[in-house]
């Protein structure tokens, strides 16, 4: 079998992260760097285009680490930050299907920006498990045509194959399914960790089922979060906590971790994005050591295969 490469590129507290994956007989990872960025997704988000000054700005950034660390693929996909991202869970009549389904998305995503129509954005929905009949939970994501134009000329101006643009906590899962395969068949929480806040998930057999942002202070109401989840999941299923915590973003102390081991008597666990997946060549080893902020680049280059 001939191998390929594929980049994935996320962007996370003021940095671009890269992660280059090969598939060849094996899966393995051949390239892990960072680099700081000065483009800001959630402030110029509404603003971008493909006529965007910044372009230029993210072409230098991004083809700088490219060369710096001798990247050699030629797909590239992005992982977007939740942050400047249209993401919400809706009841969907299971009688809408195309033109009508896509018109009741438009729909749904003007009652959150009045001024927004087809041309503003890119909308696409994911039926969620359920008993009910005739009402089904749709997984909503809304990303701007704006900033998706710009990651494409971004692309063409690199000399890219542009495969994959996601949102960073939903490529993450990706990473976790592949590193983690023992949780098949079971209920997991993932929690992204980041300064502007948590993004809470509940994820079973590799699909998001309940999606959940918040607004909260960074390291100290780390614990309190994961517990106000876990608590919002029993009161709305009725059901036990999941099996397992998942955290990754920004590194959670110790002390943290044990504290919410404690308070909610479930397994807490840092995601080790490289756990099961084996490292050719020199790579810096801070990054594999710290690997958890590289999760959403390390899972879309995982999702090409």
């Amino acid at each position: 079998m001939k191998s390929h490469r594929h980049l994935g590129v996320s962007f996370f507290n003021g940095n671009i992260q890269l992660a280059e994956i090969e598939r060849g007989k094996k899966m393995a990872l051949t390239n892990l760097a960072e680099g700081e960025s000065s483009i800001d997704f959630v402030q110029a988000g509404v603003h971008l285009s493909a006529e965007h000054p910044q372009v230029a700005t993210l072409v230098a950034e991004l083809g700088s680490l490219i060369r710096q660390n001798k990247v050699a693929a030629k797909l590239v996909s992005y992982a977007l930050p939740a942050d400047p991202v249209f993401i919400n869970i809706i009841p969907v009549s299971t009688t809408l299907k195309g033109e009508p389904l896509q018109q009741f998305l438009y729909w749904e995503l003007r009652q959150y920006y009045l001024d927004a129509g087809p041309k503003d954005f890119i909308v696409d929905a994911h039926p969620l498990p359920s008993t009910e009949t005739t009402v089904q939970p749709n997984f909503l994501v809304g990303v701007r045509r704006g900033m998706v134009a710009f990651l494409q000329r971004v692309t063409r101006e690199l000399r890219l194959e542009l495969q994959i643009i996601d949102v960073d906590h939903l490529s993450t899962e990706k990473t976790l399914s592949f590193n983690y395969p023992e949780i098949s068949g079971h209920e997991v929480a993932l929690f992204s960790v980041r300064m502007s806040g948590m993004i809470a998930s509940l994820v079973r057999d590799g699909e998001m089922i309940d999606y959940r942002p918040y607004r909260v202070q960074i390291p100290q109401d780390v614990a309190k979060t994961v517990t106000s989840y876990l608590k919002h999941l029993r009161k709305k299923d009725g059901a036990s906590a999941p099996d397992v915590v998942f955290l990754y973003g920004l590194e959670v102390p110790k002390d943290v971790l044990e504290q919410i081991r404690n308070e909610t008597e479930t397994q807490t666990v840092v995601v080790n994005a490289l756990r099961k997946l084996p490292v050719i060549g020199k790579i810096y080893q801070p990054f594999t050591k710290q690997n958890c902020r590289f999760a959403p680049a390390i899972g879309l280059g995982l999702r090409s295969f």
